[in-house]
């Protein structure tokens, strides 16, 4: 990983799950992911229950100390705040019609960003499913992130660029495993904060005794598996679902393995995202995950891997782990 790059570099479009473990980190990382956004030029848009509770730590009085020219960007309007608390409120009787509000504001946004010319990418930190999950609402929150997800296939699907955040409560999901596993699966992607140091966000703890790992796998079970089985490891592992997500990581950071699964769906195949990754890196380590045999060597040479890095579908974590271990 470079020094000024990390794994919380967000590619534009992706539904992500933030799971944290204090109030504080939440707010950090949101802090962060506006930050980067406001540089690069996008639209941001803060929407959170406790916006206007300035008790709370996650309000926007209490976050506007940590956003770079806050008020400039406020004044541009290229920061906006949205209370969430009736958002909140509705979801938790059942009612989505104000995030059916939501998304049709969205999209007007990215309207008048093409109009007058400006970067049409949005990103957006919302955090109404998080606190249904506080308030141990898990069904109601999976209904409102199943609701996200389709509208992040809608937006995918006719080229919208909004990016949007979910913070979950990860201490309290411990002890909801399934439940926690239902709602990873409505994510396109899967990050941890407990491992990051978050005065300089996307640094590991420890870098230096740290293993990290991206992981291309499409299955969202096993992306979910993954994630839980390694961290439990002390290895930084980040985990996408298709290839040019995984591009945009290795072209931004430095990862010791990547594993890439052989069966991705998506637009771009798993042998051109080993050759793009070749390019982009030359010297990588990619370990293969497949259900082809070894002995079809044409399915496999191609990748340009080691046969010992080949993990033939179904495996043991445990071989998992020795391969990641085989210098």
């Amino acid at each position: 990983m470079g020094n000024t790059q990390n794994p919380f570099e967000i590619s534009n479009g992706k539904h992500v799950m933030l799971l944290y473990e204090k109030d504080k980190d939440r707010t950090e990382a949101a802090a962060h992911w506006i930050n980067q956004a406001l540089d690069e030029e996008q639209l941001c848009i803060y929407a959170s229950v406790y916006a206007f509770d300035k008790l709370h730590i996650s309000s926007i009085s209490n976050l506007s100390t940590k956003i770079k020219n806050y008020q400039e960007h406020v004044d541009n309007n290229n920061l906006q705040t949205i209370n969430f608390r009736p958002y909140y409120e509705s979801a938790l009787s059942g009612n989505l019609v104000l995030f059916e509000n939501l998304k049709a504001n969205l999209e007007k946004l990215v309207h008048d960003l093409i109009v007058k010319g400006k970067k049409d990418k949005i990103i957006v930190f919302a955090d109404a499913a998080c606190c249904l999950c506080e308030n141990r609402s898990f069904g109601k929150s999976e209904i409102l992130e199943k609701w996200w997800q389709e509208v992040h296939d809608e937006w995918v699907k006719n080229k919208y660029h909004i990016t949007v955040i979910c913070p979950h409560p990860h201490l309290m999901l411990q002890s909801k495993q399934d439940t926690k596993s239902k709602i990873a699966n409505l994510h396109d992607l899967m990050l941890e904060l407990n491992k990051y140091d978050l005065h300089n966000l996307g640094i590991p703890i420890g870098q230096e005794n740290y293993m990290r790992i991206l992981i291309v796998e499409s299955d969202p079970d096993l992306m979910t598996l993954y994630t839980e089985f390694l961290a439990d490891r002390e290895i930084d592992v980040v985990v996408v679902s298709e290839g040019n997500e995984c591009l945009s990581l290795v072209k931004a950071n430095d990862f010791d393995i990547i594993i890439l699964d052989t069966h991705l769906s998506g637009n771009m195949g798993p042998i051109d995202v080993a050759k793009e990754i070749y390019r982009i890196k030359p010297g990588q380590r990619i370990v293969l995950t497949t259900t082809n045999p070894l002995y079809q060597t044409s399915a496999i040479n191609c990748f340009r891997v080691n046969k010992d890095d080949i993990l033939v579908k179904p495996f043991m974590l445990s071989n998992l782990i020795e391969v990641i271990k085989r210098k």
